[in-house]
């Protein structure tokens, strides 16, 4: 895993999906998923087919389809599990990760956002099965990066916002700290 790598991804993608440019979206995906997952280019780009399917099911607000959101991760994380011989609950990694999405979109813009900061180290603790405070600094600067994404699109999205370049170096932050947590 390359935090800068991921960071930039993640970023990217926040900004394709708040500009709705779906084949965009699927881009940065397959690049986003193939630096987190490990995984070769064309079983990356399988697996960020079936997140971005889950992201389409999960945009329109407030009329997103939460059961094709859900159905569309769990056949991902059912895929990663058969790859990598992951020793985690499919049902539950599914249930986390569309709960953080929840989350978000709830908290979105909110600087009070220790829930979506629970919600990530939940995930974070089911995928890679153990317990640590270092997934706790991971979540948050994750979260913080999800907040400058938010406090961008308010904004109004503009391409030259230093918002941006705070995301990239919450997001980054977040990556070393999950790295950091994973090879301890």
């Amino acid at each position: 895993m390359d935090p800068g790598k991921l960071a930039y991804y993640e970023k990217e993608n926040y900004v394709a999906y708040y500009q709705k440019n779906w084949l965009r979206l699927l881009r940065v995906s397959v690049g986003m998923v193939k630096e987190s997952f490990g995984l070769s280019w064309l079983q990356a780009i399988y697996g960020a087919y079936l997140i971005a399917r889950a992201e389409v099911a999960f945009a329109p607000f407030p009329n997103n389809d939460i059961p094709r959101t859900k159905a569309y991760v769990k056949r991902f994380y059912q895929f990663i599990k058969r790859i990598h011989g992951e020793d985690f609950d499919i049902e539950q990694a599914t249930n986390l990760e569309v709960n953080w999405w929840s989350i978000h979109r709830k908290l979105f813009g909110n600087k009070e956002n220790q829930e979506l900061v629970d919600a990530l180290r939940s995930l974070y603790e089911e995928i890679y099965g153990a317990k640590s405070e270092k997934f706790q600094k991971a979540a948050y600067q994750r979260a913080m990066g999800m907040l400058y994404s938010d406090l961008w699109v308010n904004e109004g999205k503009p391409e030259d916002s230093p918002l941006l370049l705070k995301e990239d170096q919450a997001l980054l932050e977040g990556y070393k700290a999950l790295k950091e947590a994973i090879n301890s």
